[in-house]
């Protein structure tokens, strides 16, 4: 995954993303629910952005987890009264439930399959309290994925004075979208590379929302979300 570009991340996307106004559309979200919940766990948080937005600007208690060590190392230094911990969303277990759980940026694509989507699923609502929320970013659906080149940016790091060319160009293995990153990093006379490869399956709605009532979510279906994707909005039903 990430886990040579993690020191790149927040670069890359510091002009790709406004996390300020994406933490804003949560807590209006969050704030439609009575009662609010106050205590949230972010599944594949990383960096921890919106965690450290969240807590920031609008006092919401933020835990977070990511497959991706460096970038938990990243997350608990931005929100050092938070807990981070390295997990698998498929299979985690962490102490007490929570009363949201947040999946975003399409994080959930990285479970590949079904069956990873129905462990993730079923993990997500043993981590909620009783009619608990799960607000879920979803990866784009198998008629919407396109192969080939996605895109190309370019940013400076200001302080160092690198500049991270990133190219992203899109293939198909069955219902898996693999995105291969190849990044081009400059310093004065002086240019290294580095690849890597993401795995994100491609599920259509209807499997997304047979699975989500499987773990026993109701889930409502908001057509623009924090971007322009979609965005789930599901409660657990009375355990």
């Amino acid at each position: 995954m990430y886990t040579r570009s993690t020191d790149y991340y927040d670069l890359i996307y510091r002009d790709l993303k406004d996390y300020g106004e994406e933490a804003g559309k949560i807590d209006s979200l969050l704030r439609r629910i009575s009662p609010r919940p106050q205590h949230l766990l972010d599944i594949g948080c990383g960096t921890g952005e919106h965690a450290f937005r969240l807590n920031r600007d609008f006092g919401y208690q933020v835990d977070g987890l990511d497959i991706q060590p460096g970038f938990v190392k990243i997350a608990q230094k931005k929100s050092p009264q938070a807990r981070f911990e390295v997990a698998d969303m498929r299979r985690f277990n962490l102490p007490g439930q929570y009363d949201c759980l947040l999946c975003l940026f399409s994080s959930i694509g990285y479970v590949e399959t079904l069956t990873g989507l129905r462990d993730a699923l079923s993990c997500f609502a043993r981590h909620l309290k009783p009619k608990g929320w799960l607000i879920l970013e979803p990866w784009i659906t198998p008629d919407v994925w396109r192969p080939g080149q996605v895109d190309v940016i370019e940013t400076t790091d200001t302080n160092s004075g690198e500049t991270i060319q990133r190219t992203r160009t899109g293939d198909t293995d069955g219902t898996v979208s693999i995105i291969n990153i190849d990044y081009e990093v400059r310093s004065g006379d002086q240019t290294h590379r580095l690849n890597e490869s993401h795995r994100l399956g491609l599920f259509t709605k209807e499997e997304m929302n047979q699975e989500l009532e499987r773990a026993g979510f109701q889930a409502n279906w908001m057509p623009v979300g924090l971007q322009l994707q979609p965005i789930v909005v599901g409660q657990l039903r009375k355990q």
